[in-house]
């Protein structure tokens, strides 16, 4: 017995002095990368790359810490989001004839598929960046938003699997900017960030209340058939309004109010002019041709709808009367096009019409009124655009849309409703003949169960028209000229 002891002594013995060879010195900071950092959560971790810092000429308190000057600060963050829904829409029975090519070439075989209700949908956000202060006052820093790419299933073996299909994933930049600010002078932003709609905006008046975004692009809209989705013509915190490279500049506020400008050369970030391809291909740019982002003009009619020079000017107010507060902007934009050389279009494609299309020229504006946590309010877009940002085709209707929403809080609860109402010309081989109409409505309440952690439950109605045209085929037709769609969804976001 005493010489098993005396063993364990010298094992126990020899492990407590491995430990000790392997520990830090005590003069070093334990690695955070390791897990060896215990903290406290935060009650609202940062989760976006659009933070307290980097969004106004001052910065103000928030969920990221305010750099001093001659510091920086540095933030890691993400989310991980998943949801139970159940969807149901006119188009989930699907009835489609074989497609042939040249040659009689079967390009897709004749069948009938229905799609079951129930899904459950979840992704990941990282989201990194630093904002600091040098020692004059000085503020600058820059921010990355990386997210996660899907794909549809193949029918073919090799990728049904879930294994297969969870390798397909991938991880993309969304947003990618940097900025310089001063308090008298203002904030300049510069690369693939929000323009002014997004900073005006912020999702207040177009009631983006929920984690899901609502109908702003939102969750449940993205887990619903393609087709039945209404387009956020409101553009606020969507995809074509922050995703290409721009400059925007937000002056400092007086007496309530700031003024900003913004500018893109394109809809695309420079770089894809330096990724090649073979001449017939729009996928990169060899040379000049259809595939450059800096296109100018082309005799393909689809490029007709290339915007140039997309530019934006706009006010915003923010004030508090005692109890009441209260939020306003105007946006107006506008832009260039690619010139279409071609031949003229006598029998209209759908992509590109009669290749013919009017510049940008619209305006944007909403407004926000809150007291004792109820918040009420609404957003407008309407000119020459059609749906969330595209070009209008040359003879289309102008587009006009209207969005109203509530919401109330109160602690950690939070209760609200929107709907909007879209017209615009829609499809460019309908010009002279139809117009789209579209309207959403979107109700649901969150609960922050805990620092980091929130919950929610969402519904959803949508309904697309135009007379004349196939939303399933996206191409003139007399089926499917309306579709609708609804959701249920329970979520839960863990975020940090």
């Amino acid at each position: 017995m005493r010489k098993m002891l005396l063993a364990g002594a010298a094992v126990i013995g020899a492990a407590a002095w491995q430990q000790t060879a392997y520990a830090q010195p005590a003069s070093l900071p334990v690695s955070p990368t390791q897990g060896a950092i215990l903290t406290t959560p935060s009650a609202s971790p940062p989760a976006g790359a659009n933070n307290n810092n980097n969004t106004a000429t001052a910065f103000v308190p928030g969920a990221v810490a305010n750099p001093t000057p001659g510091s920086m600060v540095i933030h890691i963050n993400g989310r991980v989001t998943t949801e139970l829904n159940a969807g149901w829409s006119s188009i989930d029975n699907g009835s489609f004839p074989a497609v042939t090519g040249a040659g009689g070439i079967t390009l897709s075989p004749a069948g009938n598929f229905k799609l079951q209700p129930t899904n459950i949908t979840n992704y990941a956000r990282i989201y990194t960046g630093v904002d600091a202060m040098a020692a004059n006052g000085l503020r600058y820093g820059g921010a990355i938003e990386i997210r996660e790419n899907f794909t549809g299933q193949s029918s073919s073996s090799s990728s049904t699997g879930s294994s297969g299909y969870s390798s397909s994933q991938t991880l993309y930049v969304r947003r990618a900017f940097g900025y310089i600010a001063a308090d008298n002078v203002g904030i300049l932003r510069f690369g693939q960030g929000d323009g002014l709609i997004g900073l005006y905006d912020n999702g207040i008046t177009t009631f983006q209340f929920l984690p899901s975004s609502n109908l702003g692009g939102g969750d449940l809209q993205a887990a619903l058939p393609a087709s039945t989705t209404v387009p956020f013509s409101f553009m606020s915190l969507q995809g074509n309004e922050y995703g290409n490279s721009k400059l925007v500049y937000l002056s400092p506020q007086f007496y309530g109010v700031d003024f900003g400008v913004q500018w893109a050369p394109n809809t695309a970030n420079g770089y894809a002019n330096g990724s090649p391809t073979s001449y017939g291909t729009v996928t990169g740019c060899n040379f000049g041709d259809s595939g450059c982002s800096s296109l100018s003009s082309s005799t393909i009619a689809a490029d007709g709808s290339r915007i140039l020079n997309q530019t934006a000017v706009g006010a915003r107010y923010q004030h508090t009367f005692g109890p009441v507060g209260l939020l306003a902007y105007g946006v107006y934009e506008f832009s260039g096009h690619a010139n279409y050389t071609g031949p003229v279009v006598t029998t209209p494609t759908n992509g590109g019409g009669t290749g013919r299309f009017d510049s940008l020229s619209f305006g944007n504006a909403g407004v926000a009124v809150t007291y004792s946590g109820f918040t009420v309010g609404g957003n407008w877009v309407g000119g020459a655009v059609n749906g969330a940002g595209a070009l209008r085709p040359s003879g289309g209707s102008d587009e006009e849309g209207w969005l109203v929403g509530a919401t109330y809080k109160s602690g950690p609860l939070v209760v609200g409703a929107v709907g909007e109402s879209i017209d615009s010309q829609g499809s460019p081989a309908m010009v002279g003949k139809t117009q789209r109409h579209e309207y959403a409505i979107d109700a649901g309440a969150s609960y922050v169960i805990a620092p980091g952690l929130v919950g929610w439950a969402e519904y959803l109605y949508q309904d697309r028209k135009q007379s004349g045209f196939n939303f399933v085929t996206s191409s003139p037709g007399s089926a499917y000229n309306t579709v609708q769609s609804q959701a249920l969804e329970l979520g839960t976001t863990v975020y940090w």
